[in-house]
Formats: structure tokens, sequence, C-alpha cells
């Protein structure tokens, strides 16, 4: 006569616990600085895309005359006011008479004709600027990190927008793709084996 008898799996076998635990934790945060990275460049792009029509305009700072608050290479939201709405301690961009901008706090606002005459200074120059502005328009800075100036240099690159909106959808669709799981009874070391003796 004979009987049959069912061989439990051996615990040897079983993966260690931690190690699965620890390797799906690492997912998860390789996920979420992927999705954090794509809805930062989303951000970008929809901004960049958005602010002239908000009568806002994105601009980098090519010195350091607003440091410590704002160095090289900051970027800065402008707004575009009347110059005579402007106040003493608002920083604005103007244009100086060669065309190049200028983002330097206010000291002085005297009306003058249809717009007014400001005096600037920057953050980090011990003077103010040598002459005063004669201004109709100017860009209220109101918002403004000290980084980010590089990528908004590559953002005013005609194909950038596409670009990047094509490398943002790709990695938010690569961290959201299901992931293959591996069947509980298909999982290495826990196969059941079956035995018959005598």
């Amino acid at each position: 006569m004979s009987e049959r008898t069912l061989d439990t799996p051996r615990a040897a076998a079983t993966p260690p616990h931690g190690e699965g635990v620890r390797a799906r934790g690492w997912a998860r945060v390789v996920q979420s600085l992927v999705i954090a990275l794509a809805g930062a460049a989303g951000l970008a792009v929809l901004l960049a895309a958005l602010a002239p029509v908000a009568g806002m305009q994105l601009l980098r700072l090519q010195t350091g005359s607003m440091s410590p608050e704002l160095p090289t290479g900051s970027v800065v939201l402008a707004r575009d006011v009347a110059a005579t709405q402007v106040r003493p301690g608002d920083i604005v961009t103007v244009r100086r008479p060669d065309g190049a901008a200028v983002t330097h706090r206010v000291v002085e606002v005297e009306p003058a004709g249809a717009g007014a005459r400001l005096v600037l200074k920057g953050d980090a120059n011990r003077d103010v600027d040598p002459a005063p502005y004669l201004a109709t328009r100017v860009g209220l800075i109101v918002a403004g990190v000290p980084f980010g100036g590089a990528a908004l240099e590559a953002l005013e690159h005609p194909a950038a927008v596409p670009v990047l909106s094509v490398v943002a959808s790709a990695l938010v669709l690569w961290a959201w793709w299901p992931q293959r799981r591996r069947p509980a009874h298909r999982a290495p070391g826990l196969r059941g084996e079956t035995g018959v003796t005598a």
C-alpha cells in the first residue's frame, strides 16, 4: 500500500522579503522624481506660452546687479504696467536708449509728460544708475527665482517648446505605464514538489 505526501516549499527557497520591499521603494522614488521633472518641464512650457497672453514676460537676468536676492541667471516674471503705477521699492525692467533691458529697483518716481521719470538702482550697486529713465510703460517684477536662466534661454529656441512637450509627455507615460507583475505561483523558489513514497 502506498501513501502520497505533499512536500511544502522550503523556507530557504523563498526570496528575502526585505530586498523586494527595498526594490519597490526605490522604484517609487524614481517614479516620483520622473513625474516631478515632467511636471516642472510642463509648467515651464505652459508659462512660456501663456505669459505673453496675460501681458507678462519671463526674463533672464544677465548681470548680478540685483544680487544677492536675484543673482546672475535668475528668472523673473514681469507684468506690463504704466510707469506712473510703480512706487519706490518696486523692481522694474526698463529699456535704455540703446535697447538693452535694465532690471533695477525704483528709488524715485516723478510724473513726466505721459509717463514718469524713474531713478533706479541695482541692489548690489553702491550708487544709483547714472541717468534717470523716461518711460511710459515698464515691466513690473511680480515674481522671481534665483535660478533657471539657462533653461529659459534654451526655451527661447523655436524648436524648444514642441520638443520639451514631447519629452514631458514621454516621461509621464513611462512613469505611469503599468508594471508587469509575475504571478505568485510562478515566483522563483516557490514551486511545490510532489513526492511519492512507498
